[in-house]
């Protein structure tokens, strides 16, 4: 059997998990004592610790056992969240990223890395006054097996539990053969659904218990009660008399292991901060989207689509008997019938590409907690719309300008917690990301309430550069455009964040790249805003199809404000390629003369050419065609090397005659004609 797939599906999930378990520590950060994001962190090491071992991830092992068991410590009140382990838990995350690419452990960054990461949980084991060389994180070890403890186990079912259609009679059964055990419940905040409370009295270890219930572990909360059976009243006196005798007996040792040497916790905290800043040297972390070649798929979408195709085989079948039989009244209706589930199933397919921003953003948050530390700043990330949805294309391709964006909130927009305090604004800085559809396009608008983009500054470095004319008249659009050419930039240093002085026009050319659009508005000492539009798919658009010559062309409807006839002896023979349109001189682009090689030498005079409007970014330039055709969806494909260097194309849409359309690229003439 091949196990390499199964291995890649648990790496993606894992690196799924350890999402989680950043948003989980961000939260940690903010409120040590939630239980729930205490036992987030448990559960992600140790679902992580059980599925490693099957694929060889040794060191992945070993982190994770270390990691689970510091956190199963804070569970049983032994030891306190600190920012200290919430550092190391972040490092060994990004050390697991590592180790899941470099299985072997061959990497020497990584062999560090893991080192560092060792002697960090020593030390905490040393604050702990814990002997390192004894495993006292091995539940077995803390155990004895003859023994007897209690656990409570709370079980919250849900509405979503049931669509699983897991069967806990097998669960239960399991738990239930570990020992002797009492339920009783209560009603749950929505009424809709019983929660459970379960008392378990059994020799047996924590491992034990979450490996009966491995495959609903979100459902329950595990806590250790006592070591022994508090339902045996004989017990429970003995307890209280043993309780009552070691009071003093502890309070005498106490003093007695005060007396022994010690390291004090100032040396240890030292020496885990300096450890921390070698681990994060030996480790830049790679904040770019991890994209994935599995998506996700909601069931019902998966029975629409088994739902179509037995209609197309069923219509398949109609369609064959009519032929066969000569009867053209019924090929015609089987043939219309195939016409509608083909669009049906092109929709089907496209819903099935969609996912959601949720996952992306997991990761940014992780990437804005890292960057405001480093720099000194505090900040606040919120999110609206997480689930709108986005052809997964497109997501992967906008994970880095996204990514590179919200750099440049954190870096250039968002101020020093002094410097907000003395505008009287509040220490914490906060970046939005909203997202939300509307038609068939997605806008997602990235803002901070930072210090805003100086106009002048910007205007004065374009003069200086030559980027612009001395004294132009420019909106305030205009002068944010400059923003997106390359290599400009009004930092005054350099930072490892941003303002480098590239980076925003790659941000521009890889949105346009799939057909968006970005703009910036800002206003100072309030914040800046930039604004995405983008399609929901780029696979298939709707698009105007025109001829011009032997060759037929596409053109995003969305991108077309109108179509007109004009007179041929006001195009042709025209040097400043500009036409009168409502008042105005719009630049042309005559696709008879553009693609000339396309073209026959016979071709005949006419008096009037077709001229199609296209409108971007509020500037309009024109296309002269010899045809008009109309709407087309197009199913667009990669257009081949015959012609990848001729300019202004973008793919191809195969026609239903088998001839061929060519997708013009509106971005690229843009840039040429309007730009």
């Amino acid at each position: 059997m091949d196990l390499s797939q199964f291995k890649q599906k648990f790496i993606e999930e894992a690196d799924s998990l350890l999402s989680n378990l950043d948003n989980a520590l961000i939260e940690l950060e903010k409120n040590p004592s939630d239980v729930q994001y205490v036992n987030e962190a448990f559960r992600v090491m140790h679902t992580i610790k059980g599925t490693s071992g099957m694929y060889g991830f040794s060191k992945v092992v070993e982190v994770t056992h270390e990691i689970e068991s510091l956190y199963d410590m804070v569970r049983d009140n032994k030891m306190e969240v600190t920012q200290l382990l919430l550092d190391l838990t972040f490092a060994a995350a990004d050390h697991i990223r590592a180790l899941l690419v470099d299985e072997n452990f061959e990497n020497e960054s990584n062999q560090i890395r893991h080192s560092q990461i060792t002697q960090n949980i020593e030390l905490i084991k040393q604050g702990l006054g814990i002997n390192s060389n004894i495993d006292t994180f091995s539940h077995e070890a803390k155990t004895d097996p003859e023994s007897l403890a209690t656990w409570n186990i709370l079980f919250f079912p849900n509405d979503e539990l049931i669509h699983r259609c897991v069967n806990l009679t097998y669960t239960f059964q399991d738990l239930f053969a570990l020992g002797e055990y009492k339920i009783s419940s209560y009603p749950s905040e929505s009424d809709t659904n019983q929660n459970w409370s379960i008392f378990l009295i059994t020799n047996k270890t924590r491992d034990d218990i979450e490996s009966a219930l491995m495959f609903v572990m979100d459902y329950f909360i595990i806590t250790k009660v006592a070591n022994f059976d508090i339902f045996d009243p004989e017990l429970l006196d003995k307890r209280d008399q043993h309780f009552q005798v070691t009071t003093v007996k502890t309070s005498e040792t106490k003093a007695e292991e005060d007396l022994k040497p010690r390291r004090r916790s100032s040396e240890i905290t030292k020496e885990l901060k300096q450890n921390f800043a070698v681990i994060k040297e030996n480790s830049p972390r790679n904040m770019a989207h991890h994209t994935t070649t599995r998506i996700n798929v909601d069931a019902s979408k998966l029975d629409q689509l088994m739902y179509l195709v037995s209609e197309l085989v069923t219509t398949k079948s109609e369609l064959t008997i009519a032929l066969k039989s000569f009867n053209d009244t019924k090929a015609l209706d089987a043939a219309e019938k195939i016409d509608k589930l083909s669009r049906m199933f092109s929709e089907n397919a496209l819903d099935i590409r969609l996912v959601s921003l949720h996952d992306m953003l997991n990761k940014f948050r992780r990437l804005i907690r890292d960057l405001a530390r480093d720099l000194g700043k505090s900040i606040d990330f919120i999110t609206i719309g997480e689930d709108t949805e986005l052809d997964k294309n497109i997501i992967d391709s906008l994970a880095e300008p996204i990514m590179h964006l919200l750099r440049n909130c954190i870096d250039h927009g968002i101020e020093l917690p002094e410097a907000r305090l003395e505008q009287n604004k509040p220490e914490t800085g906060i970046i939005r990301f909203e997202a939300f559809k509307t038609g068939n396009n997605v806008y997602i608008n990235i803002s901070d309430d930072g210090k805003g983009i100086d106009k002048e500054a910007v205007y004065q470095k374009a003069a200086d550069k030559g980027l612009i004319q001395p004294n132009a008249q420019l909106s305030e659009k205009e002068i944010f455009d400059i923003i997106f050419l390359p290599g400009f930039s009004t930092a005054q240093s350099l930072s490892n964040v941003s303002g480098r002085g590239v980076g925003m026009d790659i941000v521009r050319r890889k949105i346009h790249e799939v057909r968006g659009d970005i703009s910036i508005t800002s206003q100072a000492g309030i914040g800046t805003t930039f604004s995405l539009k983008l399609q929901q798919t780029i696979s298939i658009i709707n698009t105007l199809l025109i001829k011009s010559g032997l060759f037929t062309y596409a053109i995003p409807i969305e991108n077309i404000e109108s179509c007109s006839l004009e007179a041929t002896e006001n195009i042709m023979n025209r040097q400043n390629k500009l036409i009168q349109f409502e008042n105005e001189l719009i630049p042309f682009l005559n696709l008879r003369e553009h693609f000339s090689f396309f073209q026959r030498e016979d071709e005949l005079v006419r008096e009037t050419e077709k001229l199609i409007i296209l409108n971007k970014q509020d500037k309009r330039y024109a296309l002269i065609a010899d045809t008009i055709i109309g709407e087309y969806q197009a199913v667009v494909k990669p257009i081949g090397k015959a012609f990848s260097d001729i300019k202004f194309l973008s793919g191809a849409s195969l026609l239903g005659d088998g001839s061929i359309a060519l997708l013009i690229d509106t971005d690229k003439l843009w840039y040429e004609l309007a730009g």
